[in-house]
């Protein structure tokens, strides 16, 4: 049967135009990242990789912390016949299963933090709640990433309680504890333009309070605000 007579396999027509579309979409999307980190002076080479190479991801929605309970399927037609393939895969099943269990775990942990954080509606509440639960933040709430909406509603919770508090302590050590939480540069890349005011706006009124208290202050918070994407000028 000649080429021309040969049925034509639309199957793989198809996935050839999918995968060209994926390819140009992703395309784009690196390219608008480009010129994104370009715009906003990232500091270094590596933050202008991790930018573009992060370009197709999205970051935790509010409605993406709850868990999700999926079906397994197993690959394994007849244990019986393969006990060594059978065991590995059991041992891989088991280590996907601890996985999704620390994950789900992660998930529901932030759900349940971002519960009770609605109900407080006064600043003050809300920066001690913050402060009550440092130490489990980057652990067990805060295990998967950190939600953009909710790095953003901090940002106004401590702008407002910045010139209230007596010692701007407790405020840094927060902002540099979720700093040091997962997926945190993907979390900063996708706050939005008053995020981005707010956030600068916050750190400037920190070195403003670290000089007045000592120089020590002062020099941790300049790096700090490093890690968020601000610049402080010497004017700040």
């Amino acid at each position: 049967m000649s080429a021309l007579r040969a049925p034509m396999d639309y199957k793989s027509l198809e996935e050839e135009l999918h995968a060209a579309l994926a390819a140009d979409e992703l395309y784009k999307l690196q390219n608008d990242a480009k010129l994104r980190a370009v715009e906003q002076g990232v500091p270094t080479y590596e933050h202008f990789r991790q930018m573009v190479n992060a370009a197709h991801l999205k970051p935790l929605d509010r409605n993406d912390v709850k868990p999700k309970i999926g079906v397994q399927w197993n690959p394994v037609s007849n244990s019986t016949r393969h006990p060594i393939a059978s065991a590995i895969w059991r041992k891989s099943k088991r280590a996907e299963g601890n996985k999704r269990d620390v994950k789900a775990e992660a998930s529901e942990a932030c759900e349940d933090f971002l519960r009770h954080w609605r109900t407080l509606e006064d600043y003050s509440e809300r920066l001690a709640y913050m402060w009550g639960l440092r130490h489990v933040l980057q652990t067990r709430i805060f295990r998967v990433e950190i939600p953009t909406f909710f790095l953003g509603d901090l940002m106004n919770v401590c702008l407002h309680c910045v010139s209230e508090v007596d010692d701007v302590t407790q405020i840094i050590e927060i902002l540099d504890i979720l700093s040091t939480c997962s997926r945190f540069d993907l979390t900063v890349y996708f706050m939005t333009k008053d995020e981005q005011v707010a956030c600068k706006q916050l750190f400037q009124q920190l070195r403003l309070r670290g000089r007045s208290r000592d120089k020590s202050s002062e020099d941790a918070i300049v790096p700090l605000a490093a890690k968020y994407r601000i610049e402080l000028d010497a004017s700040s």
